[in-house]
């Protein structure tokens, strides 16, 4: 018998992990945290994981990553599989993960050592390259979403498989669009992010992403960018260039070191040449007294984290956040308990504990990484799957698509937490 064990990302944003147990392997697709306001939740429901066969990462985002070291300190001692961006990737956010955690306290469960082992445990995959695990056949294919990213093909003991983690079919200044030549599969374990609406044009958006900075300019304001350390500030960069302002931009956080890395492997983006030239129209924060000499002048600053859960953000918030003329613009998802989604939601942060009032302008801006919903549907049209199960998702976008597909008169899944289903 063939099984999926939801351990985490069913009906929530966050803590991706499905297992594929067939009675004689266990096989993990991602192994990731969900950050929330205060803490972070790891997957639920593990036993003996050191019976874990292997692990297939799909990107190094925290929320598909950030739970390995975990794994590994209770036991877990197998070969994940991963591209080499996303390795490279990997190291920098766990290393950040850590550090943070230990700043704020908060009881991780693991070890440094842990992370070096993590590390030390992972095999470098090129996508388009077939590869074979005792009998389990494995291909990656881009997926458009960050540097390295990729959806994982698997063949099982005959039942084929498309996990397709965070996918982006659209083109973006960073990426070329995914890859969706597919094969057609048993089972496809779809994501459904924006399940439940689509996109805006691009374009549309990156021009009023600049009005707004450009007013805020004009209003005698300051302007705070938090942007995602892997994808998002670097194509911020790239269109923040497009325009000549009056102030400086400022870059800050993880995103200086990771910028750095993602020109270092120029093939696995699409313009290597414009985000370096974006690049060196920027002055990259490296000290406190940097940071405060932004604070103190007109600026531009573009930094980490995108949903307001740390990194400097925190600390350029809790000075400019209380001046109208001054505005944060948001640029991507902002997950459930999360800073962000309060400053959407109520006008408000957690700054060193304390929920504050935000006064400056608060606007949020679709730079989306992940397919809208018509996109996702032609997917799952393409792929014909015989089983799908839509993961990845808030409640209502998961329903949206489990429903749409049922009526298709497809055998469709909306798995939740900790669901065992028979494939």
């Amino acid at each position: 018998m063939m099984q999926l064990i939801f351990h985490g990302g069913a009906r929530e944003v966050g803590r991706s992990c499905i297992e594929i147990a067939t009675g004689s392997r266990r096989l993990l697709l991602d192994c990731g945290l969900k950050l929330t306001e205060q803490d972070s939740e790891y997957p639920i429901g593990f036993s003996f994981v050191n019976d874990i066969d292997a692990v297939f990462i799909s990107h190094a985002h925290l929320d598909h990553t950030g739970a390995l070291p975990l794994l590994d300190h209770k036991g877990m001692d197998c070969p994940i599989f991963a591209t080499k961006s996303t390795k490279a990737i990997t190291r920098i956010l766990l290393k950040d993960a850590f550090k943070i955690g230990r700043i704020n306290h908060q009881h991780l469960g693991y070890e440094e050592l842990d992370i070096r082992e993590v590390l030390s445990c992972m095999s470098r995959v090129k996508v388009d390259t077939k590869g074979n695990l005792d009998g389990i056949s494995y291909e990656y294919f881009d997926a458009g979403h960050i540097p390295g990213s990729a959806s994982v093909f698997l063949n099982v003991d005959g039942t084929t498989f498309l996990y397709t983690g965070d996918i982006n079919n659209s083109e973006t200044r960073l990426q070329h669009a995914a890859e969706t030549g597919f094969p057609e599969v048993d089972v496809l374990i779809c994501e459904s992010t924006y399940g439940d609406r689509e996109h805006p044009d691009r374009m549309k958006t990156e021009e009023e992403f600049l009005d707004s900075v450009e007013a805020a300019l004009k209003a005698g304001g300051s302007v705070m960018v938090p942007v995602f350390a892997v994808g998002r500030s670097q194509e911020i960069l790239m269109v923040l260039a497009r325009r000549k302002f009056t102030a400086p931009i400022y870059l800050d956080g993880m995103s200086i070191e990771v910028t750095n890395l993602v020109l270092d492997n120029p093939d696995e983006i699409k313009d290597a040449k414009s985000l370096s030239a974006a690049l060196k129209r920027v002055k990259l924060v490296k000290s406190n007294a940097d940071r405060m000499g932004a604070i103190r002048k007109q600026s531009i600053i573009v930094t980490t984290s995108g949903m307001l859960t740390g990194g400097p953000i925190m600390h350029y918030m809790k000075y400019l956040t209380n001046d109208p003329k001054n505005a944060i613009l948001l640029t991507g998802y902002q997950a459930e308990y999360t800073n962000g989604r309060l400053l959407l939601e109520k006008g408000q942060v957690f700054i060193d504990g304390v929920k504050k009032n935000v006064k400056c302008k608060v606007r949020q801006f679709d730079f989306s990484a992940h397919a809208g919903m018509s996109q996702l549907k032609a997917l799952v049209r393409a792929v014909k799957p015989k089983k799908v199960f839509f993961v990845h998702g808030e409640e209502p976008s998961v329903l949206k698509m489990h429903e749409w597909a049922e009526a298709l008169g497809m055998e469709s899944y909306a798995p939740g937490l900790g669901d065992v289903i028979d494939v």
